[in-house]
């Protein structure tokens, strides 16, 4: 057999090839780059269209477990959540398998929660506000989360952890709140993690928290 006619056999394996290469080195980089925590920033996109798009999927197929109690539509759900908490992750730059199994170890009521704050993201900062179409404040945000998950908060970030069973770090779950005087956070499960509605600068974000807080749980 000729060099050309083995040319059609090993150009789809040097292809093949090639793509691995690229594939490794695309995710060697994303790992770089993804995100990495410093003094309360990230380097990731605490706005992340990403992470919106996959906590919106994310609710519909809580929704559809929630409507059907199938086992398929419950996997489904699972698959979704992860799905986000990987994104989450990854912009904050924390490890995604800790983070998956932090949202895992919260029941559902708080996982919907978490998922209901992070599809908010870039969402603007409106004083005393809470809703969707025009925005949230900080207090404004949790009463909305928690109100998709069934529980009806005050709009106020003091009367809110007050009304909440007190928790510490290493009682607090993911979608507690997390409260210090004039602002109230919802804590995401690992390390300082937060998501809320800051200010008017930074709108709803991803952030790292090193404030000292109390937990709360809503649920009481």
């Amino acid at each position: 057999m000729t060099f050309s006619n083995l040319l059609p056999r090993l150009r789809p394996r040097r292809r093949i090839l090639v793509g691995l290469v690229s594939g490794l080195a695309a995710v060697a980089s994303f790992g770089l780059t993804g995100g990495t925590a410093d003094a309360g920033r990230i380097v990731g996109d605490q706005h992340s269209p990403t992470v919106v798009e996959r906590a919106v999927v994310a609710l519909g197929a809580h929704d559809q477990f929630s409507a059907s109690g199938t086992p398929g539509d419950f996997v489904a759900y699972l698959g979704a959540r992860d799905a986000v908490a990987d994104a989450v992750a990854v912009e904050i730059g924390l490890d995604p398998v800790e983070m998956r199994a932090a949202w895992a170890r919260a029941d559902t009521q708080h996982q919907e929660a978490v998922l209901a704050a992070v599809s908010q993201l870039g969402k603007p900062y409106r004083y005393a506000t809470s809703d969707p179409e025009v925005g949230f404040d900080c207090s404004g945000l949790m009463a909305f989360a928690w109100g998709r998950a069934g529980i009806d908060l005050p709009h106020q970030s003091g009367s809110q952890i007050n009304a909440s069973a007190r928790r510490d770090r290493s009682t607090a779950v993911a979608g507690d709140l997390a409260q210090y005087p004039g602002h109230v956070m919802m804590y995401l499960g690992v390390g300082d993690a937060v998501v809320h509605a800051a200010n008017s600068a930074s709108d709803v974000e991803l952030s790292l928290s090193a404030r000292d807080v109390r937990f709360g749980d809503p649920q009481g």
